[in-house]
């Protein structure tokens, strides 16, 4: 039976993103066609990319262009009592790089960007407007990024609340949903203890989000769970693009057939 209605939805995680894409890689390349995309934080970003140019392997091939030291001239720092990075060299580069002035209404399949509003404590899904004020207001992580606003809103990342966002999926319909979660760690191996700043914040942000990402619970949904090593700080390294890329490939290559049997019964 052909389902004719799939969507994927693509986690927070930061660097850990990067296993997104041979996920991607790997569906197109059996067949299996994407016809919606959520996403929130660095899933918001490749999701935003993916649904506009309906392929991912460009989006590698400029973070493999890019030498380590050019990652470290992004980071712009803040005035502390309002976040560790200011975010406008990252923007520039975001902008640049990937979605220049597009909008959702040049997306090839229908895109969702989940975002949190803090005043409202609740998540926005993102359909209109700039693709890259969508995807900076969803990796404004609290504490690493100031909140972004859009209008008269002001938004935060959206893996605050929902970092598998697979809800507006479920409430457009779609028959079959792909969830990625980003949030899980390799059994056996301890989180690092690590007292800076940086290290607090980003723990704090991502135990939270391991425990929201198990409340999505349903029959619609087949969550693919790759396992990282527990390293906060890792989590910003950008340029280490290849060991995440190669536990996503790991993943999907072993879970395709049990995917696949699921997609179509």
């Amino acid at each position: 039976m052909a389902v004719e209605k799939i969507g994927i939805a693509l986690g927070s995680g930061a660097v850990r993103g990067y296993a997104i894409i041979p996920i991607i890689k790997k569906l197109e390349k059996e067949g299996i066609e994407i016809t919606a995309v959520s996403g929130s934080s660095i899933g918001a970003l490749i999701g935003a990319y993916y649904a506009l140019n309906g392929e991912v392997d460009s989006f590698l091939e400029i973070a493999r262009s890019l030498p380590k030291k050019d990652y470290f001239k992004l980071v712009d720092l803040n005035n502390p009592r309002v976040s560790l990075i200011k975010g406008k060299k990252i923007k520039n580069f975001i902008a640049e790089k990937y979605f220049g002035d597009k909008t959702f209404k040049d997306t090839k399949i229908p895109l969702f960007v989940c975002v949190t509003d803090p005043v409202e404590k609740k998540s926005v899904y993102i359909t209109k407007g700039k693709l890259i004020d969508a995807v900076m207001a969803s990796i404004s992580i609290p504490g690493i990024f100031p909140p972004y606003s859009i209008g008269n809103k002001m938004y935060l990342d959206g893996g605050v609340l929902d970092p598998v966002p697979a809800k507006p999926l479920l409430e457009k319909g779609f028959e079959k949903i792909i969830g990625v979660n980003l949030t899980r760690y390799k059994r056996g191996e301890k989180k690092k203890q690590d007292k800076s700043l940086l290290s607090v914040l980003m723990n704090s942000f991502y135990m939270m989000m391991e425990q929201l990402a198990e409340e999505t619970d349903t029959e619609r949904l087949y969550m693919l769970n790759p396992r990282f090593e527990p390293d906060s700080i890792r989590m910003l390294a950008f340029y280490e693009w290849e060991k995440n890329y190669m536990i996503g490939q790991g993943l999907i290559n072993r879970k395709f057939k049990d995917l696949k049997q699921w997609l179509t019964s």
